[in-house]
């Protein structure tokens, strides 16, 4: 409900507030009653409440403790085991599933209360309910004090009526109590309720009056969820929200409000890693009906009200909305220190929707923009975090809302949003079950000397056939007695089996990168038996496979024929098909080089690497020549038609000259006649002598090098620099020296060209 307090307070300090707000407090937690909204009307008298009473938290309750049996083991002389009245022992009668389903019960206890009552963080609902029989109490108190409500921007009237503006600081002090329970458990998920009621206090200077306090507004909620696998949760939730009168004491019933939720968690904990990190994300319509309550105040002022909207000091002391709003919530808490330690984050923001079409009133007291005409979207930012620091079920509380939006820019349809509020706050969760009484069983055992076996061990090494090298991690398998485990082998190959009885004992060995094999032992008369498990390891080569596509439109080539050389430098080839695919078979491990030429593409050589008995993947590009060409080859050199581009004072090349070596890469590889070359670098006259002809030798091995990495042999290429002693201008102008800096590739040894047929 909203309702004023008619103190006379002139110049009310937050101080002030705070103590009537204590006293607010005082009243609420005995029950207290509600007092009229100032108005030209005489205040409605008090009516006393009874007390409301807390019922005791349940006393804790033990785990079960039960002792089990040891499993039958032993070596050397056994013992077997018959009932007797001798060395009685006690196991526990606990049910697995009922133990773990206490389990969950326990864990339940750290969930906490809202603060309107539902399972969740501060606001923030998560999609789960608990388990039937536990109920949640939780207190929290909320505490403000800053001057924003009256600024340049929005000034406010003084209430004396001596036209300066009001610049003071509101105060605010609040607190609520809650209570929520699961009631049912339906089919996968379950049904939660909570009832919560507050009562807060505002102070400001700009108002008259200059308190205003609220009492006893309830709400009432319900919610449903369930699990959607081991980590998604999902569940929708309805809350009705109950406003007392202004002037009189009673609900008013169009001013009941509802808030309409889809809801959704993942709970990391639940993956297989159990991340302890908890994201929860909140859908809402908030139908906001609690501007009902202003009727009688904003009356005219014949029939006995103000003739005006209240102000924005009382909107947002009173948490008044004239519209509804489609909010969104989302967030997430961390969980540490056996989850005694939740801190948490979220984020909520509410998206005006004027349901009742609401219009801006000329005689707006405090000026305020217009819905109409200024969007504004109220948002919060919260970070706090819940601490358990004794029993399970009680915890503390403690958080920041930080407003992002709506705390500069007011509208008459809503409440302005604070810059911050502190909230502190404990939490009690008590489960109403005892866990079921443990059942205690006694067993006697009486030891009876059990007849003398003679035992006896298998030593064997695992290795593959025609070498005495060991073969490490190979498994060896009893294959005639299933009832004996594995074992597997040392890094020498070795193995050693526990005494064993008398007998033949067949083993069947397995290992990677070999051929399963058997071999059988004997242990006879206490002596152990020496066996050699020989394996015939499997061919040591890999595959390649892959796919060529057209470099510009991504298109299947098939039909091309690509040359492998592998790790030995032996020559395979294999034919793309209808869709580009090629693979080659057998292949020796390590580095392979792919030579793929066709027409109407430039040629490409690439490496690979080969993995023993592994198919390996490499899928090739290649790019179509150009229409223009950037080189020609002549009778003594390949002319280039574009300069080799590097780094300033370096010997980098720059992506830019790609195509154009490219180019010279495809001829080399195409026209072998071309037996040797020689890159020569050559540099303008600017900077020493020693230093330029340094830098044209790098640049040119720079050159020789990229060729060599994209497929043209090192053996027919050459690299050597110049300097500046070889020019083709002389170094008098700019564009001279930059023709003069280039590099040029001579054809030192050919042999005749092939004559084309007529």
């Amino acid at each position: 409900m909203r309702h004023f307090i008619a103190h006379s307070i002139v110049g009310s300090s937050a101080r002030s507030a705070s103590a009537v707000a204590f006293a607010g407090l005082a009243i609420f937690a005995l029950g207290g009653s509600h007092v009229a909204l100032a108005q030209p009307a005489a205040p409605a008298p008090v009516a006393p409440v009874a007390p409301v009473t807390t019922p005791a938290p349940a006393p804790a309750v033990s785990p079960n403790v039960g002792a089990s049996l040891p499993a039958a083991a032993g070596t050397g002389e056994a013992a077997a085991a018959t009932p007797a009245a001798d060395a009685p022992k006690e196991v526990s009668g606990d049910d697995p599933e009922v133990e773990r389903e206490w389990r969950d019960r326990d864990r339940d206890l750290g969930e906490t209360n809202t603060l309107t009552g539902s399972t969740g963080l501060l606001r923030l609902q998560h999609a789960t309910v608990g388990v039937p029989g536990q109920f949640r109490l939780g207190f929290s108190t909320e505490w403000f004090s800053a001057g924003f409500l009256c600024t340049p921007e929005f000034p406010c009237a003084n209430p004396r009526g001596t036209g300066k503006i009001v610049t003071g600081a509101s105060g605010h002090m609040g607190a609520s109590l809650t209570l929520g329970m699961t009631v049912a458990k339906l089919g996968n998920g379950g049904l939660e309720t909570w009832l919560s009621t507050s009562a807060y206090a505002n102070s400001h200077d700009g108002n008259r009056p200059g308190l205003l306090q609220v009492l006893g507004d309830s709400t009432l909620g319900a919610k449903y969820a369930a699990p959607v696998g081991d980590v998604v949760r999902l569940g929708g939730s309805l809350e009705m929200l109950l406003v007392n009168g202004s002037g009189s004491v009673g609900l008013v019933g169009g001013a009941t409000s509802a808030r309409f939720s889809g809801l959704a968690s993942a709970d990391l904990r639940g993956t297989q890693a159990k991340t302890p990190l908890r994201f929860s994300l909140n859908m809402t319509y908030f139908l906001d009906n609690s501007a009902e309550v202003l009727n009688d105040i904003e009356k005219p002022i014949a029939q006995g009200g103000r003739g005006a909207p209240v102000t924005r000091i009382e909107r947002y002391g009173l948490k008044i909305n004239r519209v509804d709003q489609f909010q969104i919530a989302f967030g997430g808490e961390f969980f540490a220190s056996n989850e005694k330690v939740r801190p948490f984050i979220e984020y909520q923001m509410g998206i005006p929707t004027n349901r009742q079409n609401y219009a801006c009133k000329a005689t707006n007291a405090s000026k305020d923009n217009c819905l109409a005409n200024v969007s504004v979207i109220p948002s919060t930012l919260t970070i706090g975090g819940r601490f358990a620091p004794w029993k399970p079920g009680f915890s503390l509380l403690a958080a920041l809302d930080v407003g992002l939006t709506g705390t500069a820019s007011f509208i008459e349809e809503l409440a302005p949003v604070a810059p911050w509020t502190f909230h502190i706050g404990a939490g009690w969760a008590i489960d109403t079950q005892n866990r079921p009484p443990v059942i205690r069983t006694k067993i006697s055992e009486k030891i009876v000397a059990a007849p003398i076996v003679v035992h006896g061990k298998v030593l064997g090494l695992v290795h593959e056939q025609g070498k005495q090298e060991g073969i490490g991690s190979a498994i060896v398998s009893f294959a005639n007695h299933a009832e004996l485990n594995p074992l597997a082998t040392g890094k020498d190959g070795r193995f050693a089996t526990s005494e064993l009885p008398d007998g033949a004992y067949q083993f069947h060995v397995s290992a990677d990168g070999y051929k399963d094999g058997t071999c059988e032992a004997q242990i006879v008369s206490m002596k152990d038996s020496q066996v050699d498990c020989a394996l015939e390891g499997l061919p040591k080569v890999g595959s390649l496979s892959g796919m060529l596509r057209d470099s510009s439109s991504n298109t299947p080539l098939s039909g091309v024929n690509i040359r492998l050389l592998d790790a030995q430098h032996k020559e395979m080839t294999a034919t793309t098909d209808a869709s580009g695919n090629y693979k080659f078979e057998g292949l020796v491990p390590g580095s392979a080089e792919l030579h793929v030429a066709a027409d109407g593409y430039l040629a490409d050589v690439e490496s690979a690497e080969i993995k023993v008995r592994q198919e390996s993947h490499h899928d090739l590009l290649l790019r179509a020549k150009p229409k223009n060409g950037l080189i020609s080859v002549g009778a003594k050199e390949i002319s280039l038609k574009q300069q080799v581009q590097f780094a300033t004072d370096s010997s980098t090349i720059l992506p830019a000259s790609f195509p154009l070596l490219t180019e010279i890469a495809d001829v080399l590889i195409r026209e072998q006649r071309l037996k040797r070359v020689e890159i020569q670098g050559h540099t303008d006259n600017v900077g020493g002598a020693d230093l330029n002809k340094h830098l044209s030798e790098m640049r040119a091995e720079a050159v020789r090098d990229w060729l060599t990495k994209h497929g043209v042999e090192g053996s027919r290429l050459s690299a050597v620099g110049f300097g500046s002693t070889k020019p083709l201008n002389p170094n008098v102008t700019a564009a001279m020296r930059a023709r003069n800096r280039r590099v040029q590739v001579l054809i030192v040894e050919q042999d005749k060209p092939t004559p084309k047929p007529h």
